[in-house]
């Protein structure tokens, strides 16, 4: 299933590059991707093999035909014709992938108990990209058993403002006193 969804992904990949397109790319996929965590009929209509491809490819021109590159979107009518549409999650993370290490980017996760606003977004991007010597693109995560504060993780570094984190740190330390 990887070297499937490796393969795909390269391919799209190399496309963007012969097109010079990657960051264009990138952001179609990226929209894919949030129907796909957005809408969890999605997968489950695409693999059902009672339904139709034409019917298939039909939905994916009505649903993407405005909103993506031509390419991409012939890509996605690949994957649903050579049968490989219940990859896609794979795919499209690969292809994220590929096009952040092209571009210098890397992507992270914030923790927060409370929505975040874009210019606070903005703002830990900024922060974190300058302690990492990289473009830092974070994806926010909604966990209320922080309490408050954020915990931000990026590859295996985790930077860990929490509520949680620092009653838990306080514990230790009244423990350690004794």
């Amino acid at each position: 299933m990887g070297d499937i969804a490796q393969v795909y992904a390269q391919s799209l990949f190399d496309l963007a590059l012969e097109n010079n397109q990657v960051e264009d790319y990138l952001k179609d996929i990226k929209f894919v991707d949030s129907i796909l965590e957005s809408d969890s009929s999605f997968i489950p209509f695409f693999t059902h093999v009672l339904v139709p491809s034409n019917a298939k490819i039909a939905l994916l021109d009505k649903c993407f035909r405005e909103d993506v590159n031509q390419m991409v979107l012939n890509f996605l009518k690949l994957l649903v014709r050579k049968r490989r549409i219940r990859y896609i999650k794979e795919i499209v993370d690969s292809f994220i992938k590929l096009c952040n290490k092209h571009l210098g980017i890397e992507e992270g996760k914030i923790y927060s108990a409370f929505d975040l606003s874009d210019a606070q977004v903005a703002a830990i991007e900024e922060a974190i990209s300058k302690k990492e010597n990289k473009k830092v693109i974070l994806r926010v995560i909604k966990d209320e058993s922080l309490i408050g504060g954020v915990r931000v993780q990026v590859n295996t570094r985790v930077y860990d403002g929490s509520v949680k984190n620092k009653v838990s740190m306080l514990r230790k330390s009244l423990l350690e006193s004794r």
